[in-house]
């Protein structure tokens, strides 16, 4: 990329699923962008047994925070993450995906490409 790497907020919103938010989690682990220039936001969305073990476990790999909200759905969940988020891209994905390794620096390639920021 020819301009700095930009800071992204990466937002997975979660239900009763800590299987799959352990996949999804050692995925974004192993993403090949930069660890200082993204961060991820699990939401809880309620899940009667909270994923804060699967958080924990990631910890010293990803910057990676867990916010919980009473059940409301996915599309709260994602709003909730939206309104933490310090990155200056959103990216979503959902807990029961694997993101490619070349996840994020395939979307900061295409705003360098594309954008008009300094």
């Amino acid at each position: 990329m020819g301009r700095s790497h930009p800071f992204f907020s990466v937002i997975v919103p979660t239900y009763e699923r800590a299987g799959q938010l352990s996949v999804c989690l050692h995925a974004l682990a192993c993403q090949s962008y930069p660890r200082d220039h993204f961060e991820v936001l699990v939401v809880n969305d309620g899940s009667e047994a909270p994923p804060e073990a699967v958080v924990d476990c990631f910890r010293d790999k990803i910057d990676v925070t867990l916010l919980t909200q009473p059940h409301a759905g996915p599309a709260a969940a994602r709003n909730n993450g939206a309104e933490r988020a310090r990155g200056e891209f959103l990216a979503f994905t959902d807990d029961d995906c694997r993101p490619a390794p070349n996840w994020l620096k395939a979307l900061a390639g295409r705003f360098d490409t594309t954008s008009t920021r300094p």
